[in-house]
């Protein structure tokens, strides 16, 4: 058994689903199953539709002061 530190959402999810009688479990993931089948699907991704919006200073690469000491 995990301490509440340690677990994450799926094992504590499970852990109080199984605290729950067979009915009502049944009952609650008749219920999830419905919403997750009822999500629509994400957009596609289109390549470069965000060209033009990033940019890259000149001196990107340049060696950084901070760090002189350790050349």
């Amino acid at each position: 058994m995990h301490n509440l530190q340690t677990m994450n959402l799926a094992e504590l999810l499970e852990q109080q689903a199984m605290a729950l009688p067979l009915e009502e479990r049944k009952r609650l993931g008749a219920k999830l199953l419905a919403s997750v089948s009822a999500e629509q699907p994400a957009p596609k991704r289109q390549a470069g539709s965000a060209s033009g919006r990033v940019h890259m200073a000149p001196d990107f690469d340049a060696p950084l002061e901070d760090f002189a000491e350790y050349s």
